[in-house]
């Protein structure tokens, strides 16, 4: 196929997404809807495309995938009627609120046949990228320790018409936000095994649900680890990622310039002069995100963040929530792929 009509559902996020659909050139951009319609206006005219002026309306264009970048209580919904009309679906991260609900999209993708892709763009920030080619290279050897954070203050982020605070959704920000934390971390050291987590509300007091939080995680391999979320942390904007291995360690982000490494492949005197490697910024590369689905279509092959894998980090953070609820240590439900 020369180029696959695309439509985008949601025009905060998706404005980025028209970004990197239109720097594509196997890819089209045809139709977009947001309820807001001022903003769709705007994003079709830059893009030179159409806003439909209803979701039923886009939905009866003609389109090859489908890009939800709705607010996370309509990821289930609009993904399962776009695989029903027989669309390919990229689905804006987390894939749903709950594990019960990611396996309402896993059952659409098997039924109608089409490919499904979760939108973590985590792995494709270069400083990440960077981390993880390195690891799997034997860079620092096993890992034997990593933490990830992921702080952003959401004071005054409430999304459109407050749904990020609305009572009735009570959206989670430990999943919402912080699932590119815990996914970051499942990428790099593999699926968790057991957390131990506690929560509390100290900064969203009007806000229904827990502000921050902090697990420890075990992995099956040995490896050990800890991920810190705050959706009201009076800090700037952070994911600090560390991991630590048997024969050095990486420290990186996804807002600077350089990261560092210890390692003897790069400096022979580690505990002393680490090392700095240059890394381009660009922590919301859409554009790597189309063309991974897009290669992944015409290969006839599964997106690396499919359908499963989303599930898998949704597992990660409801493990969390439901420890910080018990106060015990829980079992991270394995995602069997069918």
């Amino acid at each position: 196929m020369s180029s696959y009509k695309v439509g985008i559902l949601g025009l905060r996020m998706g404005a980025r997404w028209a970004e990197g659909v239109a720097r594509h050139q196997d890819a089209q951009l045809t139709v977009v809807f947001d309820p807001d319609q001022a903003q769709a206006k705007m994003i079709a005219e830059q893009n030179k495309t159409r806003a439909a002026a209803s979701e039923d309306e886009f939905f009866k264009t003609d389109l090859d995938i489908v890009i939800v970048a709705t607010p996370d209580h309509l990821h289930v919904p609009q993904s399962v009627r776009a695989l029903s009309l027989g669309r390919h679906v990229i689905c804006e991260k987390p894939m749903a609120a709950t594990v019960k609900d990611c396996r309402v999209i896993n059952a659409a993708v098997r039924r109608y046949k089409k490919y499904f892709m979760i939108g973590q763009v985590c792995r494709f920030t270069p400083g990440f990228r960077m981390a993880k080619k390195l690891i799997e290279d034997g860079q620092i050897g096993d890992i034997v320790f990593i933490e990830s954070e992921y702080y952003h203050d959401y004071a005054h982020v409430p999304g459109a018409n407050n749904w990020r605070k609305d009572p009735k959704i009570r959206r989670e920000g430990f999943i919402g936000g912080g699932c590119h934390a815990l996914d970051l971390i499942r990428w790099l050291a593999g699926h968790p095994t057991e957390v131990f987590c506690c929560m509390n509300h100290k900064y969203l007091r009007d806000w229904p649900t827990n502000d921050t939080g902090v697990a420890v995680i075990k992995f099956p391999n040995g490896a050990i680890g800890k991920v810190f979320v705050s959706i009201g942390v009076k800090a700037g904007y952070s994911m600090r990622t560390v991991i630590h291995g048997t024969k050095g360690s990486i420290i990186c982000d996804n807002t600077s310039d350089t990261m560092t490494i210890y390692s003897a492949t790069f400096n022979a005197t580690t505990r002393v002069n680490p090392t700095k490697l240059p890394v381009r910024v660009d922590n919301h590369n859409v554009y790597e995100e189309v063309h991974e689905f897009i290669e992944s279509l015409q290969a006839r092959r599964r997106p690396p963040t499919d359908e499963y894998e989303g599930t898998g980090t949704v597992a990660f953070g409801e493990a969390c929530l439901k420890s910080a609820r018990t106060g015990k240590a829980e079992r991270v439900q394995h995602i069997a792929r069918k």
